[in-house]
């Protein structure tokens, strides 16, 4: 496709500085020369050649340290004004491979419960940011609550059940857990972020390092999406942590929600942006009836158009999301609820547009939506299993409760 998506797919790049832009064009340049031009090769070689293109994106470029402040090593995007920089890098990243920007994502998400400006936790960032600002590749997991189990009562944050707990010890803080379910990567990670019950206190967030004593790791576990992120169940027998490896409140993990939804968001638009050129391609050689374009039969444009109009909404979605939470005042005097419920609305709202528009394309491929050198079948299996964690059935109920305590001011649900 020798069109630019950005000429397509608009989105408001005025708020986005000069540097901003310039990152998100060197991680374009990345993902084309590195992933996309090569599809072939890196299919062939993925297990092999993912780590490595991990690590020249996150060590080489230097993205692992993007959002970490200054004073700890990093590249200093620890402000809320760089929200729309950060989304578009996930974007192309996405566009590229959704299982490395899904790791980045995460890893952003979770840094930004501790560093950016208006919620620093300086003891944290001390004790976290080594890890990434180092020269070794690292790789987060987050545990979030999830369904429950059956039979089984469990303390809840608004509708989810809080599978982890945390209890005060001599020292710091001990953290259990049966057979928690990371969203992916958890048999790499070499630091979980779970959310956990805290007794009186509430909900609260645990970093819990990977290499700690007490914690369980099952075996692998076979996956339909992001194949690379390999995931494993993960117990933990009373790990010990510092005290200062626990945020406290409703706030801190309703904002790790926000930014899960908003950069996995990303991640799926990017993939569904790539789909699209993949779509395009194909229709540009494709003929009905002998002599027909197939991209000017009436039927095939209508399923084309679907696919580009559920993609160009989700982008400008994710791009309002964004400059919702670069406004200082939604994260102050209660306010934050408003982002809190916007972002979760949001978020499935793109992911369900995401899935649908691969869909609609891979109905108009046929069988060569599903052959391996398209590369359109593994997008949508990426897309699918990120939509299944943010707003599928273990999540679609609640995200629909937290809209209507918000809206109608529903206080028994």
């Amino acid at each position: 496709m020798n069109r630019n998506v950005d000429e397509l797919f608009v989105y408001p790049k005025q708020w986005m500085d000069e540097e901003s832009r310039s990152v998100a064009a060197l991680v374009r340049q990345w993902a084309d020369r590195e992933i996309i031009s090569k599809r072939m090769e890196y299919r062939e070689n993925y297990a092999a050649l993912f780590p490595e293109k991990r690590k020249k994106l996150c060590l080489d470029i230097g993205l692992q340290r993007l959002t970490l402040p200054v004073e700890h090593g990093g590249f200093g995007w620890s402000g809320i004004a760089n929200t729309p920089g950060i989304l578009t890098i996930l974007c192309e990243i996405g566009r590229a491979d959704a299982a490395v920007a899904a790791i980045a994502a995460v890893k952003y998400a979770i840094l930004a419960t501790i560093s950016l400006d208006h919620n620093r936790d300086r003891k944290l960032c001390e004790t976290l940011a080594p890890l990434y600002a180092g020269d070794d590749l690292r790789t987060p997991a987050l545990i979030l609550p999830g369904a429950g189990m059956s039979g089984q009562e469990s303390p809840l944050f608004r509708g989810r059940a809080l599978l982890a707990g945390v209890h005060s010890v001599k020292g710091g803080y001990a953290v259990s857990g049966t057979n928690l379910r990371p969203l992916f990567g958890g048999h790499l990670a070499d630091l979980f972020c779970v959310v956990c019950e805290g007794g009186k206190e509430g909900p609260c967030i645990a970093f819990v390092p990977g290499d700690a004593a007490g914690v369980e790791r099952g075996p692998q576990i076979l996956t339909t999406g992001l194949n690379a992120c390999v995931n494993a169940d993960v117990t933990f027998h009373d790990v010990l942590i510092p005290k200062e490896n626990v945020i406290k409140g409703d706030a801190a993990v309703e904002e790790l929600y926000v930014w899960l939804n908003l950069l996995l968001g990303g991640v799926s638009t990017g993939a569904g942006t790539n789909f699209f050129e993949i779509l395009s391609d194909w229709s540009e050689t494709r003929v009905i009836k002998g002599r027909t374009m197939l991209k000017e039969n009436p039927l095939c444009a209508s399923v084309l158009a679907d696919v580009a109009e559920e993609i160009a909404l989700a982008k400008l979605l994710l791009y309002d999301l964004a400059e919702l939470i670069t406004r200082p005042e939604e994260w102050s005097n209660g306010n934050h609820k408003r982002v809190f419920t916007y972002a979760s609305m949001i978020g499935s709202r793109v992911q369900q547009s995401v899935t649908r528009a691969i869909n609609r394309g891979l109905e108009l491929m046929g069988s060569a939506g599903y052959a391996k050198e398209w590369h359109a079948e593994k997008h949508w299996r990426d897309v699918k299993t990120i939509g299944s964690i943010l707003c599928g059935v273990a999540a679609e109920a609640p995200v629909k409760m937290d809209t209507a305590r918000f809206f109608y001011n529903c206080t028994e649900i």
